[in-house]
């Protein structure tokens, strides 16, 4: 009897492409290896995969430094650690503004994720783009849970980046959304990159195999 085909929206889900990166700190601390076993070892398939040493023009199209509300939000993750702390964010940085704050943030990621090789990766799996998220842990590195990549390998906090003057440091980047996933997947890669092949506990951890 042959297998019945699944719906084009299920198979959607279950073939989920989603884009993610070890940074260049994750690179310079041999990590490159862990985490994508972490990856594998979940049921999740490598579909493409490149070390390279990004450019600016490529950080600066890979990040929306255009999007306001996406420097806010860097700025707020900053500001919520000054307020945590009780520290006064002008007396460290000159500034309380979100946006401002935001803004140099966003600078500091340029020469951050130019600083050395990136390992990119295109990830397919069923819902791989919220797996991928689960496995990476919270993006800020003192909030990620142990058993996350973040939470396992980094500690790091934005009030002390922000005072430094650099980005955080916390080893990997992962898709938050479809939208996201696909603009990064086109970016970092053309369609030809990406390789159809079968792994060989597919059936048994997402298929019927009875």
């Amino acid at each position: 009897m042959s297998e019945k085909k699944l719906d084009p929206r299920i198979q959607a889900i279950k073939t989920q492409h989603t884009f993610c990166m070890i940074k260049p700190d994750g690179v310079k601390r041999g990590l490159v290896g862990e985490i994508i076993r972490r990856i594998e070892t979940a049921g999740l398939k490598v579909v493409a995969l490149k070390m390279m040493t990004a450019d600016e023009e490529q950080i600066r199209k890979h990040y929306p430094m255009s999007d306001q509300a996406w420097v806010d939000r860097l700025g707020d993750k900053g500001l919520g650690t000054f307020e945590e702390y009780d520290l006064d964010p002008v007396e460290f940085l000159g500034t309380s503004d979100r946006s401002q704050i935001g803004r140099q943030v966003a600078e500091t990621l340029v020469g951050y994720m130019t600083s050395g090789p990136v390992v990119c990766m295109v990830i397919e799996g069923v819902q791989a783009i919220d797996m991928i998220r689960k496995l990476a842990g919270h993006t800020l590195p003192f909030k990620a849970e142990m058993g996350t990549i973040r939470g396992d390998f980094s500690v790091d906090s934005p009030g002390v980046a922000n005072v430094e003057g650099r980005a955080i440091h916390n080893l990997f980047h992962a898709s938050e959304n479809p939208v996201e996933a696909a603009n990064e997947v086109a970016l970092w890669f053309s369609e030809a990159d990406k390789q159809k092949y079968f792994r060989i506990d597919e059936t048994l951890m997402y298929s019927k195999h009875y």
